[in-house]
C-alpha cells in the first residue's frame, strides 16, 4: 500500500513529474527516503545470492556515480542519478525475496490507468493539444504535455487487463487501449504491434472461438472510443490526421524522423569522445549542442536508452546495464518451467510482454525521465524476478540496507535543501548537490541590480560545476558589452559571445541579434563602414536570415511547442535588428512575417488554459 500510494501520488499530482529538468525532483527525494525507510525492515528477509546479476546491477549503481563524479554538468546531473540508484535499491530489495504485496500493487496500476486514461479524455475534449498525454503533464508551464511519456506507461500497464477473464476486463482493456491510440505515437504503436505478436506466440495454442470474440470486443471499444472522441474534439478542435501522421506529412514531418537520426549519430560521436564516464548525467542536450544538425534540434536525451546510458555515463555502465538484463534474462529463461500455477506463469509472461514493449519503445524514444514510468520498469523486473528464486539464500542483505539507507540520508539532504530554499533562504542552494540553475539566477539578478562583479562570480561558479554551458558564457560576455560596466571591452564582449554562440549555435536566437549589435557598435566606434568592416557581419546576416525564415514556419507549426518559448519575443526583435541591412522590398517581407509569427504565438498561447 506503501508503493502503490506513492505511484498514485507521483502519476496523478499536476506538477512533480519530469524529474531530470528538476520539476520531478521532489518524487524522486519522497521515493528515496521512503525506500531508506522501508530498508530497515526489508533488509533482515532471506533473499537468493546472484553473484552475476547483483554484481553488474553494482557495477552499474558504481559506473553512474563515477560518472556523476567526474561529469562535465554537475549542476544538472544529481536528480537523475539518484532516480537511478533509487530504482536499483527497490531491485534489490524485492527480486531476490517471495513477495506478498505485488498482487495489490498491480491492482493499483490497473486502476491508475484506468484514471490516467478518464484525466487524458478529459483534457483532450477541452485543451487544444492534439495528442494524449493523460497526467503526463506539468500545469505551470505551457510546453509541457508528454504524451509520449503516457504511451510508454500504457505499454507496460494494459497487459495487466488480461490476467483476468470476463467480459468488464475487455472494456476495461479497450477503453486503455483507446487511450493509447489517441497519444497518436507512431513508436508506441510499433512497440504494441510487437508485444501482440509475442502474445499470439506464447497463448497460439489456447485461441479459441472465445479469445477470438474477446479480442473483437476489445478492438470494438478501443477503435469506437478512438473514433468518437476524434468526431467529439472535432467540434472544438484540431484533430490529427491519422494518415499523415503515418507519412510524417503533419508538422511533426518537419523535424521528427531526421532528428532522431542526428540524435543517435551525435550520441555515438559523445561515446567516442568521452567513452569511459561519458558525460555526465543529464548532460546530453549541452553536450550535444555543438555538434547539432538541425535549426532547434535538440532534446534532453538521444532518444534511445542505451545511447543515453552509453553517452552520459559511458561504456563501463552500459556495459553494466547489458550484463544485468542479460543475467535477468538469462536466469528467468533457465528456470521458466519451474512449478508454479497457471495464474503465476500467466503473470509473468504479460509482464515479460509489458517489458518488452518498454524496451522496444525506449530504441526509439526515452521516458524513464518520469519516476512513475522508471518505477515500473523495475518493479515489474522485481516481481518476475522474484518468482524464480534459486536455493542459495543469504540471511540478511547489507546491500540493501547500506544502499537504501546511503541513499535515503542524501534524499534527506536534499530535500532538507529544497524546504529551506522555499521557505527560508534561497541561498542555501550553494550547498546543493542539485544547484542547477541556481548561480545563473544569481547572476542575472546581480546584473539587474549593476551589481557586476557579484555576478561574475556567479557566473564563474556556473563555469565550475558545467563547462558546457553556453548561457553562463553568454552572461559572462553581456557584462563585457555593458558600457556602465568598468571593465567594459567591447573586443572581449564580441569574442564571448561568439563563444557562447560556438556552445550554442542553433537553438538561442538572442545570441545572434546582441552579437550582430557588438559588431556594428565596433564598427561605428571605429569610425569603420559596415561594407569593409569584413565579413563578421555580413555571415551574422547571412545566418540570421536563414535562421528567422526557419523560425517563422517553426512558430507557425509550433514545432516543438516553439510558440511558447522566449525565442518567439528575440526573434521579433533580431528582424528589428537585422530590417535595416536589407532592401526595402526584404525588409518588408521579414516584418510581415515577424507580424504573422507574433499573431499565431499569441493566439496559440491564449489557447492554452492552464
Amino acid at each position: 500500500m506503501l508503493l502503490g500510494t506513492f505511484f498514485l501520488i507521483a502519476l496523478l499530482n499536476p506538477v512533480f513529474k519530469k524529474y531530470d529538468y528538476g520539476a520531478g525532483f521532489p518524487m524522486v527525494i519522497v521515493f528515496a527516503v521512503l525506500l531508506g525507510a522501508l530498508a530497515l525492515s526489508e533488509w533482515k528477509k532471506d533473499r537468493e545470492r546472484d553473484w552475476l546479476e547483483q554484481g553488474a546491477l553494482l557495477a552499474f549503481v558504481a559506473a553512474m556515480i563515477l560518472s556523476f563524479v567526474f561529469s562535465d554538468v554537475k549542476n544538472l546531473g544529481f536528480s537523475e542519478l539518484l532516480a537511478w540508484v533509487t530504482v536499483a535499491a527497490f531491485y534489490f530489495m524485492y527480486a531476490y525475496r517471495e513477495n506478498e504485496w505485488y498482487e495489490v500493487f498491480l491492482k493499483i496500476v490497473g486502476v491508475a490507468a484506468l484514471l490516467s486514461v478518464a484525466l487524458g479524455y478529459v483534457m483532450y475534449f477541452s485543451l487544444p493539444e492534439p495528442r494524449m498525454s493523460g497526467p503526463f503533464f506539468n500545469i505551470l508551464y505551457h510546453a509541457n504535455d508528454w504524451p509520449n511519456a503516457f504511451a510508454l506507461f500504457l505499454l507496460m500497464v494494459w497487459p495487466l487487463f488480461l490476467m483476468k477473464k470476463g467480459r468488464k476486463y475487455e472494456v476495461m482493456l479497450g477503453f486503455v487501449l483507446s487511450g493509447l491510440l489517441l497519444t497518436f505515437s507512431r513508436g508506441a504503436m510499433i512497440a504494441f504491434g510487437g508485444q501482440l505478436v509475442l502474445l499470439i506466440a506464447y497463448f497460439w495454442r489456447s485461441i479459441n472461438k472465445k479469445t477470438m470474440i474477446s479480442v473483437l470486443v476489445t478492438a470494438v471499444v478501443a477503435v469506437g472510443l478512438f473514433g468518437t472522441a476524434n468526431i467529439v474534439r472535432s467540434f472544438s478542435h484540431e484533430v490529427i490526421d491519422v494518415e499523415a501522421r503515418i507519412a510524417f506529412e503533419n508538422n511533426e514531418g518537419l523535424t521528427s524522423k531526421q532528428e532522431r537520426v542526428d540524435f543517435w549519430k551525435g550520441a555515438f560521436t559523445l561515446i567516442n569522445q568521452k567513452p569511459i564516464f561519458g558525460y555526465g548525467p543529464s548532460s546530453f542536450r549541452q553536450a550535444y549542442n555543438p555538434i547539432q544538425e538541425t535549426f532547434l534540434g535538440n532534446s534532453d536525451h538521444p532518444h534511445n536508452l542505451f545511447l543515453k546510458i552509453g553517452a552520459e555515463n559511458g561504456l563501463i555502465a552500459l556495459g553494466a546495464f547489458f550484463v544485468f538484463l542479460g543475467s535477468f534474462v538469462l536466469t528467468v529463461g533457465r528456470r521458466f518451467k519451474k512449478e508454479m500455477s497457471d495464474c503465476d506463469r500467466k503473470m509473468v509472461v504479460l509482464l515479460g510482454i509489458a517489458l518488452a514493449g518498454a524496451l522496444a519503445h525506449s530504441m526509439i524514444d526515452y521516458n524513464f525521465n518520469f519516476i512513475v514510468n522508471l518505477m515500473l520498469f523495475f518493479g515489474f523486473l522485481a516481481i518476475i524476478r522474484s518468482k524464480y528464486l534459486g536455493e542459495k539464500k543469504v540471511k540478511k542483505s547489507y546491500v540493501v540496507l547500506i544502499l537504501s539507507l546511503v541513499i535515503g540520508i542524501f534524499a534527506l539532504y536534499e530535500g532538507s535543501v529544497l524546504v529551506v530554499d522555499r521557505l527560508v533562504d534561497q541561498s542555501v542552494l550553494n550547498n546543493s548537490l542539485f544547484p542547477r540553475n541556481h548561480y545563473l539566477n544569481e547572476a542575472d539578478e546581480a546584473m539587474n541590480e549593476g551589481e557586476f562583479e557579484e555576478a561574475l562570480v556567479n557566473i564563474a561558479k556556473q563555469k565550475e560545476l558545467n563547462q558546457h554551458d553556453d548561457r553562463a558564457i553568454y552572461l559572462g560576455a553581456v557584462i563585457l558589452c555593458d558600457e556602465s560596466y568598468a571593465g567594459y571591452d567591447l573586443n572581449q564582449c564580441i569574442a564571448g559571445l561568439w563563444d557562447g554562440i560556438a556552445k550554442n549555435p542553433k537553438n538561442e536566437i538572442g545570441y545572434y541579434s546582441d552579437v550582430l549589435r557588438a559588431l556594428t557598435k565596433h564598427a561605428t566606434n571605429n569610425g569603420i563602414a559596415l561594407e569593409k568592416y569584413g565579413s563578421d557581419i555580413f555571415d551574422v546576416i547571412r545566418q540570421m536570415k536563414e535562421m528567422l525564415l526557419n523560425y517563422y514556419q517553426f512558430v507557425e507549426n509550433n514545432v516543438h511547442f516553439t510558440a511558447y518559448t522566449h525565442n518567439v519575443e528575440a526573434a521579433a526583435e533580431l528582424t528589428d535588428i537585422l530590417v535595416p541591412y536589407l532592401d526595402k522590398t526584404e525588409g518588408l517581407e521579414y516584418i510581415d512575417k515577424k507580424d504573422k509569427m507574433l499573431a499565431t504565438a499569441k493566439r496559440l498561447r491564449a489557447e492554452k488554459k492552464y
